[in-house]
């Protein structure tokens, strides 16, 4: 029964039917007092037309007023609004700053508990998915000793790929959690955009004639770390490879010089990704495509991993559907 009990005296509904009551009141008591009280009726019509005005003057002021107070009234309205985006930016620790004990007061309350409760929600997620990754990696590694023992056999290759895709896996969640680390220290550097790209194509020399690369000025630099950036453009690559038919057109990479900006760009040919699911691509362990994402070998993990080092370099990476939706453009846009 406590939850149930109103605070009748700090209601919202009752606040706003008051400022509403007290301005009607308002203004049929100035229409009584004008005219009956102020308007004879021997009056000419300019006294009439003065009184007029000064009546709708009045009125518009009270009804500004008014206006003004239930602004007022409504103002923690933008505040929860605020705290709904930060939230949605993943700032879990933001709270909202109100303390009236009205229906806004409990909803702010209310709200600063569930925002609390998904932080440890998700701590306790991301804790396990770490605890279970450095745990795997001790029998993955006397399973593939033991595979190393065994003759070749197409069982022995199977078992050795699983392997291998566990690794990665382990290997990108371990990653992830180490960029969300606030204090974790990048190993910024100047780097040369050729020269980055010439490094991370070193990973696909088998499939080097499947991947393009537009012209590139030796004179484009970014400060990142290398080692990091390579891996996002890495899994940039290896998503476009894995969705596009070998058969098809290449993978084209190509850098944008702007004014204030450096985008490098992927491009692929493949099958695009349907709109309404774009916004979640980045999350982990999101797949747009469940059964393509097992045949390819995905976890969902790999573009999130992007998101990340993207991030920790106060960068941007977008992903949109080419206007004739044959395949993808993945940017990594950085500012000068």
């Amino acid at each position: 029964m406590m939850n149930k009990k109103i605070h009748i005296g700090h209601s919202v509904i009752l606040k706003l039917s008051a400022v509403i009551a007290i301005l009607a009141v308002c203004v049929i008591l100035l229409v009584y007092i004008f005219f009956n009280l102020l308007l004879p009726e021997q009056a000419d019509i300019h006294t009439k037309q003065f009184v007029h005005l000064v009546l709708m003057i009045l009125v518009a002021l009270m009804f500004i007023i008014g206006f003004i107070f239930i602004h007022h009234i409504l103002n923690p309205v933008k505040k929860l609004i605020v705290a709904v985006n930060e939230i949605r930016k993943g700032n879990l620790d933001y709270k909202i700053a109100f303390k009236g004990r009205d229906e806004f007061g409990r909803l702010a309350e209310a709200f600063n508990a569930m925002s609390a409760e998904l932080k440890i929600m998700i701590q306790a997620r991301d804790q396990l998915l770490l605890d279970v990754s450095h745990e795997l990696r001790t029998p993955i590694t006397r399973s593939k000793l033991a595979l190393e023992m065994m003759p070749d056999s197409k069982e022995k290759t199977s078992v050795t790929e699983d392997l291998k895709e566990m690794e990665l896996m382990i290997t990108d969640i371990l990653e992830t959690a180490r960029l969300k680390n606030d204090q974790i220290t990048l190993n910024a550097k100047e780097l040369q955009i050729c020269e980055l790209i010439s490094k991370t194509l070193i990973s696909f020399e088998n499939q080097k004639n499947r991947i393009t690369v537009s012209p590139v000025s030796e004179g484009l630099f970014i400060k990142a770390d290398e080692g990091r950036l390579i891996i996002a453009l890495r899994n940039i690559i290896e998503n476009s490879l894995k969705y596009s038919s070998p058969e098809g057109k290449k993978i084209e990479i190509s850098v944008l010089d702007h004014q204030n900006k450096i985008i490098l760009q992927v491009e692929d040919f493949g099958q695009g990704i349907p709109e309404d699911k774009i916004p979640f691509v980045f999350e982990p362990f999101y797949r747009v495509d469940d059964s393509r994402s097992k045949k390819s070998g995905g976890y969902g993990l790999g573009l999130h991993l992007c998101k990340r080092i993207m991030d920790a370099h106060s960068a941007e990476i977008t992903i949109k559907n080419k206007s004739d939706k044959n395949g993808i453009i993945v940017c990594l846009c950085f500012t000068r």
